[in-house]
This record gives C-alpha cells, structure tokens and sequence, in this order.
C-alpha cells in the first residue's frame, strides 16, 4: 500500500533519525510510530482506507479486533516498517541489542551447530528486517538471500561489500531476471550453504513462473515462490523460522521455532505447496494475534492470485 507522499516521508524521517537516536532507542521507536499514528487520525482518508483493510482482515479470519485501534496502531508500525533497521543505526552493539526481547534463540545454535548450514525463513510481518541485523550484531555468518533491500542503515549496508564467489552481492535476485539467472542464483546459495553459511530468505513472497506453489493466506489462495523449499530439499539443511514484531514496550520482540529438515522430495510440485502452507499457517498465526504488525498483508491485492 503506497501512501502519497512515501518518498518525501521516507526523506524527512532519515534525516530526522540521526537526532532521534540519541534519545532512548525504545523512545525513538514511539516517536517514529508516532507520526503514522498522527497522520492516521490527521488525515480521514487514510483513516477510512485502514479501517476497511483491517475489518476485511478482521473478517476474513474471524477474529475480534478493536479495529480502530489496530488500524491506528498499523498506521504506526507501517512507518517503522517502512524504516528498515535504520532506527538501530548506532555504534554500540550493547545498544542496538538492547531493543531486543529474543525467545529460541537455542533453536538457531541448534541449527548452526549442525554445521550443515542453516536456512532462516523469514517473512515480511512486524519488524521483518531485524532478525538480519541481529544476527550480524552477534557474528552469525549470515548471507540475506532476496532482492537487494533498500533504506537500511549503514551498518547493514557495510556487509553488502564483500566480493568473491560466496559474496553477498551474488547473492542478491532479481525478479527481472531469466531462468538461467534464477538457476544460477540457486547454485550459488546452496554452495552458500554447504559451507556453513545462515540464509535469510522469505517464505511469503508472492511469485509466478518456476519454483511456485499455490497456498492460502487469510482467506485467499496465492502463487508463492517455492525458492526456499527447493534450496532446503536440495541441501538437507535444517531451517529456522524467524518472526520478528513490535512490542507494547516499543522493542523487537523475536522468536526463533525449531528446526526442521525437509523431505528430499519437497519440492516436487505435487508436494510444495503443502510445505509452503505449513510456513504461511504460522504466519497466519501471527498476524490473527498480532494484527498491527501485519504490514502489506491486509492491503494485497489479486496480482499473484492463484488461477
């Protein structure tokens, strides 16, 4: 959902954090939340467009939200989504870590500890980026494995740089590119993995062409790529699935679930959809009790609905 005026916002924010940030971090969250919450009850439009997004949601999955209170508090959360980990943009590692509240993190050392690699599914609910720059902060070897994310803070940035074979720039897709490309993409994060490497990947992007799979969202059947299903059949590397959201104390509040390992035939087409629905069921999960950190969610559209 693209608000008008997103690009001037996003430009007035980054140069409003750098002074936000010498306040109490989780003090800087409230502000920044703050102005979505602000402009929501400023501008009736956009109040009128939440509402209705989030009694549809609401209704979808039968649930009972105080919908003006969570559309006010999405509107919030919309603008620390949008802001990536910029907020967390500090020198201190003591800091930044500070804003999180981490449940399973022994589910993750598990994983690593097998020393076969590791695939941390994640998805684009609550705080999505996070998990990544957590990871980088405690020196996990971890590769992010989408497209190229934009507006995230320098610190992050400064781990795009490095080069050679397993670099993260070969890692970086593109949805305009061939299959060659994507075949290619593929080689590399499984050797990524073989050599005992974290990937962050999602596991809620809507696709279409290869390495696809129908699954069901909220109510409404979408075509998903099935990228992680196949890299997780393929190496036999266990996978750790990450959800990250925004907490009453205005910190990231993070869980790591047990891994698993996926059948070496997962990611037939028969049999992929039904392992891609197990992860967008616990999303699903997240978003019916947790429905102001459902970000896009609520505002999909039928681009990518199943035939």
């Amino acid at each position: 959902m693209d608000r008008r005026g997103v690009k001037v916002r996003k430009r007035l924010l980054r140069g409003a954090l750098p002074v936000m940030r010498l306040l109490p971090l989780p003090t800087a969250a409230r502000l920044v939340s703050g102005i979505g919450r602000l402009e929501h009850r400023m501008n009736g439009e956009l109040r009128q467009r939440f509402d209705a997004v989030v009694a549809r949601g609401n209704e979808a999955l039968g649930c009972d939200w105080d919908v003006p209170a969570v559309s006010n508090r999405l509107a919030g959360n919309h603008i620390l989504w949008r802001s990536r980990d910029l907020l967390v943009d500090v020198a201190s590692d003591a800091r930044a870590l500070a804003m999180f509240d981490v449940a399973g993190r022994e589910h993750l050392d598990e994983a690593v500890g097998r020393g076969q690699g590791c695939i941390v599914l994640t998805s684009h609910f609550g705080a999505h980026m996070l998990p990544a720059h957590w990871m980088y902060r405690n020196d996990y070897p971890v590769k992010l494995y989408m497209e190229k994310p934009r507006s995230v803070s320098r610190f992050m940035a400064s781990k795009f740089d490095h080069e050679g074979p397993l670099g993260q720039d070969k890692l970086f897709i593109s949805r305009a590119g061939d299959a060659a490309d994507a075949a290619g993409s593929i080689l590399r994060a499984a050797k990524a993995l073989k050599s005992g490497k974290l990937l962050f990947l999602a596991g809620d992007v809507r696709w279409k062409g290869r390495l696809t799979a129908p699954a069901r969202l909220m109510g409404r059947t979408f075509t998903f790529s099935s990228t992680w299903i196949a890299l997780g059949a393929m190496s036999q590397s266990p996978i750790v699935p990450v959800f990250c959201r925004v907490g009453d104390d205005c910190r990231y509040h993070m869980e790591f679930l047990p891994p698993f390992v996926l059948p070496r035939d997962a990611q037939d087409e028969s049999k992929a959809g039904e392992h891609a629905q197990r992860f967008l069921d616990l999303l699903e999960d997240r978003i019916r009790r947790h429905p102001a950190d459902s970000n896009e969610y609520l505002f999909w559209d039928d681009e990518y609905a199943a035939a």
